[in-house]
């Protein structure tokens, strides 16, 4: 149960702290027209629409597509046989 609360009260936490910097505004702001959040510096619109297909395609070939590719990378490595066990046995 305390671990409940402790994580409920970090997450409420969090997200106070991100509406008193307006996180949401500011997201917006740099997807729609490139402003750096915090700084005057202004980005082109073709590098931000750049940045995000970028983005969108890494995610969706993630989603997609390396499972597939994923075992011609990581192959299983071969089955090893039971070895005999090698005790002595006492000679009567």
């Amino acid at each position: 149960m305390k671990k409940a609360i402790t994580i409920l009260c970090t997450i409420g936490s969090g997200l106070i702290i991100l509406s008193s910097f307006d996180f949401s505004h500011s997201l917006l702001l740099f997807l729609f027209a490139g402003i750096i959040p915090g700084t005057n510096i202004t980005l082109p619109a073709i590098d931000v629409m750049a940045a995000c297909a970028t983005a969108f395609t890494i995610i969706l070939m993630r989603l997609t597509i390396w499972p597939t590719v994923a075992k011609s990378f990581f192959l299983q490595p071969p089955a090893r046989k039971k070895r005999a066990s090698r005790t002595r046995r006492a000679s009567v």
